[in-house]
């Protein structure tokens, strides 16, 4: 018989965001069946909204006491087995005083464990006093939860240093490849480089910036950078085709809880130069990682790029074989017995 779990978060994230398309994701494949024994009990979150106060008052006071007695009822009355809240943001929900296994998936810990990376802040180093209050309790929270699931080793380990006691498992992203492989319409024209996320820091745009400065003039003169997220969006359908035109996507990040981005971009056959930083280098084939600071070595391999490009006369490159191969390391099918590996040992086979 299989394992009902009651998935729990705060606000109805979109499907669109980071965090929402992960807890989405979660949903469907229990739904699925792809979770070997285990099925979706429900989910317990809340709509988005409302003015400051109102929030405040949701995150801290009502939605947590809702969490509670609705846990309680689910697992008294038999149509739960136990709970899993699906980010690190939310940890403040695990339940205390109730006798019922808990596990938290960790995206990442920049916000409760900032730091500088090749000069860049990473997370808040300056949160004000009601943030620092809310870091603590989601702190006191993730220390309450009986297992921790890390989407990358880098985090997992950072998880370890924090909570030297508890169970940590790593279930890295998975992705199904096929809607990358449809062959889609864009017109972009020219020697196409992507970049894919939003202007903050740590995205290191403007490290990309200097590197196109510093090109030779007859890369510049070819090159058509787009900029996804940043300065012009895309719908999924569109994205999957600009990664299946473009020559690579540029991901200079300072630091990732994973790295979709680099993942999804391989499904499409999209070659990938990404910084050789944590923990996207996990996603990206070896091949493909660059020293994070090292100007030059970019410049010499978006010049490769294009020389290669020039020599096709311009045509695409086609699927890039070492991403497609890559991305059979990240399948649903072994997230699938990864995440039911993790839930296992949390709660005894």
């Amino acid at each position: 018989m299989a394992r009902r779990v009651l998935l729990v978060r705060g606000g109805e994230l979109p499907r669109q965001s980071g965090l929402g398309r992960a807890h989405h994701e979660l949903v469907d494949r229990l739904k699925a069946g792809q979770i070997p024994g285990y099925e979706l009990a429900g989910v317990i979150e809340h709509p988005m909204g409302g003015n400051p106060l109102q929030r405040w008052w949701r995150r801290r006071k009502s939605h947590p006491k809702m969490v509670h007695r609705a846990v309680w009822d689910a697992i008294d009355g038999g149509t739960a087995d136990f709970i899993h809240i699906t980010d690190q943001e939310q940890a403040h929900l695990v339940p205390a005083g109730l006798e019922v296994a808990c596990s938290v998936t960790v995206h990442d810990l920049f916000h409760l464990s900032p730091r500088t990376v090749i000069g860049i802040e990473v997370g808040d180093h300056a949160p004000n006093g009601t943030r620092k209050k809310d870091l603590n309790h989601l702190k006191n929270g993730l220390a309450r939860a009986d297992m921790l699931i890390s989407i990358s080793e880098s985090t997992a380990e950072e998880c370890r240093e924090l909570w030297p006691e508890k169970p940590v498992s790593v279930v890295h992203h998975a992705i199904d490849p096929e809607p990358y492989q449809i062959e889609g319409e864009i017109g972009l024209r020219n020697f196409v480089l992507l970049t894919v996320g939003s202007n903050e820091p740590r995205k290191r745009l403007d490290f990309i910036d200097e590197v196109v400065d510093t090109l030779p003039l007859e890369v510049r003169d070819d090159l058509n950078l787009v900029k996804v997220g940043s300065h012009l969006k895309l719908s999924d359908e569109e994205l999957i085709a600009a990664y299946q035109r473009a020559e690579a996507l540029l991901f200079p990040s300072a630091g990732e809880g994973f790295g979709l981005p680099v993942l999804e971009a391989m499904a499409a056959g999209c070659s990938v130069l990404a910084s050789d930083l944590p923990a996207h280098n996990e996603v990206a084939d070896p091949s493909m990682l660059l020293p994070a600071s090292d100007k030059a070595e970019w410049v010499k391999a978006i010049t490769e790029l294009h020389s290669a490009w020039a020599e096709r006369d311009g045509e695409p490159a086609g699927a890039d074989q070492t991403a497609l191969e890559r991305v059979a390391k990240f399948q649903i099918k072994d997230w699938g017995k990864k995440m039911a590996a993790a839930w296992d040992s949390m709660i005894g086979e």
